[in-house]
């Protein structure tokens, strides 16, 4: 046996290689000794004992009723998993809770309602007196200023002791503004340009001029008990009440020989709203209206409709700055201001508006409310079921000069409302920034401050109020010719014609000394005036980013402003500087800013920077980890 066959310690391949007798040996046996080629070798082995199946073999397989059944059974578990994942997902989709959709806002909580005070407005016939006419040939500047609605001031017929809201007649029209023609053409002319109209009502009282009045004295029937009589000497009030104008709040009438009571004017008897058939007059009234196509109501002196059935006296107010013991300040209302009663009467009235309403629902009809009070949030009503809008004051009592505005006041009469306005479910914030009974913009904020104030008001979570003239920056007048508050209610500047285009006339209050300057024709025709920024803002208002986006105020230092953001849209930016220096205001870090925006509006004429700082103007980016701000700028 060769040394190969006895092993020697050496694998073959290496003893032949060694030894040089590679391939000489007869009986060598030859050893493959690289791992590759014995795994080569099985593979081939492996091969030739699984050869593939023939045609003829596959198609017995195919009939054979054991592979046949696996082969149906795998079909059928197969579909019925799939259809078991789609029904699975379909319910998955249906049950899963969804972001729910906002509510499309309505017509009262889109575009700002515009107060039209009918006497000074427009007049179309040459008596100096605003008229419906006048009102209607002037729709088409509202259309395009950008207003949704028109509430319209007292066009009753009355005696105009206090400008209209001394009504005689609930059911027509004073002749000072034309006839009920004239009104029908208003709707008729309102409704073709998609405008609203909402009536001013007053149902605390008449004219002592009107039928029911003049019924009750002579105790006729079924009107002896429509106003608030009491007997007694004639020397003598019933009780200390006192009038909002001042002086006693009882008139003794001569003829009734019993005291009637007025809280206004003492041509202004109250109405006994405790009398089931005044309710129902007044149901009637409001419905009338409605049926001649008004959309809504702003129902005038609410917090006064009721008085206590006690008629006991009212305590003096120790906080009163006033020494006159008749003035209306020198007591505490608590007998005749905010009675209980008051809500339950609005809640019916409500109910007019909602029957109207239920029959077309596209278009409801509204209810606006005056109350001067601390608790606005529960002339709302439980879920927003009375008043549509409690008129939200904060804006007037708050900045009576400019000495009260700063970026801080503004901060405290907007956010804290707004946080007390979402504790009630299904509300809608107001802003109302004048109106016929207080000074304008301009002389309460200051001239400088006209579009920054507009900014704010705008494009918050809310419906803007906006007193005629407001758009113009129109100015008080500077004297007092009649009425207190005759200075806020001159007649608008249309052109720089004679009169301001108001009237062929004599105008019933004298016009505005800088009609020239101001006028909404040169407005118009520049593109950075009050009017045209006021144009710009009510489109803005459309955006969902401010009908359905986030609110996030500003405060830093004298600047006021806030950001509306609603994913997929593009979000806005109201700055304001309420200082009398430069600001700077770095808002880069806040949630959702990107590092710039594009500016939509400046204050008019543009800043107040110097020429090298002032970079601001429409359609310019501003990068928001430096935005500068000129005093008074917006």
């Amino acid at each position: 046996m060769s040394k190969a066959e006895n092993g020697g310690g050496m694998a073959p391949n290496e003893v032949d290689s060694l030894t040089g007798n590679e391939g000489n040996d007869p009986m060598k046996v030859k050893f493959v000794g690289r791992s590759e080629d014995v795994e080569k070798g099985r593979r081939a082995q492996k091969e030739n004992n699984f050869k593939p199946l023939s045609k003829e073999e596959l198609a017995e397989y195919a009939k054979d009723p054991f592979w046949s059944k696996i082969r149906w059974l795998l079909f059928i578990l197969f579909w019925t998993l799939w259809a078991g994942m789609l029904v699975v997902s379909i319910i998955i989709i249906v049950l899963t809770p969804k972001c729910p959709t906002p509510k499309p806002k309505e017509w009262w909580q889109k575009a700002p309602i515009y107060e039209v005070y009918a006497k000074s407005f427009k007049d179309s016939d040459g008596d100096g007196l605003g008229d419906l006419k006048g009102v209607t040939s002037k729709l088409d500047y509202l259309a395009s200023l950008g207003v949704g609605s028109v509430w319209l001031s007292p066009v009753y017929k009355s005696p105009m002791d206090d400008n209209g809201y001394d009504i005689a007649d609930f059911e027509s029209i004073d002749p000072t503004f034309g006839s009920m023609e004239d009104f029908k053409e208003l709707v008729a002319e309102m409704k073709k340009r998609g405008l609203k109209l909402i009536m001013d009502l007053v149902p605390n009282h008449s004219s002592d001029q009107h039928p029911w009045f003049q019924k009750s004295i002579e105790k006729d029937g079924e009107y002896t008990d429509y106003y608030v009589w009491r007997a007694g000497d004639s020397s003598t009030p019933p009780n200390n009440w006192l009038s909002v104008f001042g002086g006693s709040a009882w008139s003794f009438d001569e003829r009734r020989g019993e005291w009637y009571l007025h809280q206004f004017k003492k041509s202004q008897p109250d109405l006994n709203l405790r009398n089931p058939l005044v309710i129902e007059r007044l149901k009637e009234v409001m419905k009338f209206w409605l049926n001649l196509g008004v959309d809504g109501y702003r129902f005038d002196s609410v917090a006064h409709m009721f008085e206590s059935e006690d008629f006991a006296d009212e305590p003096a107010n120790d906080a009163s700055n006033s020494d006159d013991e008749t003035a209306y300040s020198s007591l505490l209302h608590t007998k005749t201001y905010e009675q209980p009663e008051n809500l339950d009467l609005l809640a019916v009235f409500r109910e007019v508006l909602d029957e109207k309403t239920a029959e077309d629902e596209t278009s409801p009809r509204i209810m606006m409310t005056e109350a001067y009070t601390d608790d606005l949030n529960k002339y709302y009503g439980p879920n927003g079921t009375i008043s549509h809008m409690p008129i939200n004051f904060n804006l007037i009592t708050a900045f009576k000069d400019k000495s009260t505005v700063s970026a801080k006041a503004l901060h405290n009469a907007i956010i804290p409302y707004i946080a007390e306005v979402k504790e009630v479910n299904h509300t809608w914030p107001n802003f109302n920034l004048g109106n016929h009974d207080n000074p304008r913009v301009r002389s309460r904020f200051g001239p400088e401050l006209i579009d920054g104030i507009n900014m704010v008001v705008m494009l918050l979570p809310g419906t803007p109020i906006t007193y005629y003239g407001e758009e113009l920056g129109m100015e008080d007048l500077l004297e007092v010719q009649n009425d207190p508050r005759d200075p806020e209610r001159s007649p608008m500047i249309w052109n720089d014609q004679e009169n301001a285009g108001f009237t062929n006339g004599t105008p019933w209050l004298k016009i505005t000394d800088n009609y020239k300057s101001l006028n909404a024709e040169v407005q118009m025709n520049d593109p950075l005036s009050h009017f045209s920024n006021y144009k710009v803002l009510a489109k803005l208002r459309m955006n969902d980013a401010v009908l359905l986006g986030s609110f996030d105020p500003v405060l830093e230092g004298d600047v006021f402003g806030y950001s509306r953001i609603k994913k997929g849209n593009p979000g806005l930016v109201v700055l304001v500087n309420f200082g009398e220096d430069n600001a700077l205001v770095d808002l880069h870090e806040r949630k959702f800013f990107p590092d710039y925006g594009t500016i939509s509006i400046v204050s008019q004429k543009g800043s107040n920077l110097t020429q090298e700082e002032n970079v601001y103007s429409p359609g310019n980016r501003v990068y928001f980890n430096d935005v500068k701000l000129g005093p008074k700028e917006g």
